[in-house]
């Protein structure tokens, strides 16, 4: 994943008014462990991967879930189209 895919998939799972819940992640649990292998995978699947392990109750977003996602995503995540 890019730095652009990884700032498009943010914007996205930023904007509530696009719903995600039906987007599948469960090719992407587990993305922290080390013996993760690289997936193939979509903007929106990691948007809603943002969304699950950034969106705090209160509005606001924890940036060191964001940027985890972001840091180990650019080698484990393959964007697709």
């Amino acid at each position: 994943m890019t730095l652009q895919q990884a700032q498009t998939a943010f914007e996205l799972a930023q904007n509530f008014d696009i719903s995600l819940e039906n987007v599948d992640i469960d090719h992407l649990c587990g993305f922290g462990l080390a013996d993760f292998k690289p997936v193939h995978t979509t903007i929106q699947a990691v948007a809603r991967m943002m969304r699950w392990q950034g969106a705090m109750m209160n509005g606001n977003w924890d940036m060191e879930a964001i940027d985890e996602v972001c840091q180990l995503g650019r080698s484990r995540f393959l964007i697709l189209g």
